[in-house]
């Protein structure tokens, strides 16, 4: 039974992704960053962290904010009350490169192209999903995801080649939606 319900869940999250990525007259009823709050949402439940990414069993999975915040507190709101294989969720800030290894995911916003090599340089040995807002040459500098505008749709693009450096797999049904973008080569 338990296994049905999973995948009913996994069906409903799969449908969610699809129709946040290609309609967006279902997106026009959300802010940009309720959308965006959404994909990670969904983005998380497609990736795998080793075990050693958490300090123990009850660890939080903790999202870091980089540079710009646009979500206001739409994230502590998206995943108040929710769980990710039994871990609660941290939301947490971050204004010094040091403190960024404390986090699973990493999302990136608002800054420039010197900043963003110094903040992919810290996290290039860990284990941290890195996740850039609409970023020039994000996922080229090293980067894992990025969202894109493409025709006013919300779009993403994903370097598995990162991913694999820092032993994050991301699951072939996620990357079947994304823009590709390994070793210098692009690819839908």
């Amino acid at each position: 039974m338990n296994s049905i319900r999973k995948n009913i869940i996994f069906l409903f999250i799969s449908i969610q992704v699809i129709l946040l990525n290609y309609n967006s007259a279902f997106s026009q009823h959300y802010s940009e960053y309720e959308v965006k709050a959404g994909y990670i949402y969904n983005f998380v439940k497609f990736v795998n962290w080793p075990n050693y990414s958490f300090e123990n069993e009850y660890s939080p999975f903790v999202i870091g904010i980089y540079g710009d915040d646009p979500f206001d507190d739409i994230l502590n709101i998206a995943f108040k009350d929710r769980t990710l294989n039994d871990r609660k969720w941290l939301i947490v800030h971050y204004s010094k490169l040091e403190d960024i290894k404390g986090c699973n995911l990493l999302f990136i916003s608002g800054i420039n192209k010197s900043e963003l090599i110094k903040v992919l340089d810290v996290t290039k040995n860990s284990s941290i999903l890195t996740i850039g807002d609409n970023i020039s040459d994000f996922c080229e500098s090293g980067g894992i995801i990025n969202f894109t505008k493409q025709n006013a749709r919300n779009r993403f693009e994903i370097n598995n080649d990162a991913a694999i450096n820092v032993k994050l797999v991301i699951s072939s049904k996620l990357l079947s939606l994304a823009k590709i973008i390994n070793n210098n080569e692009n690819r839908f």
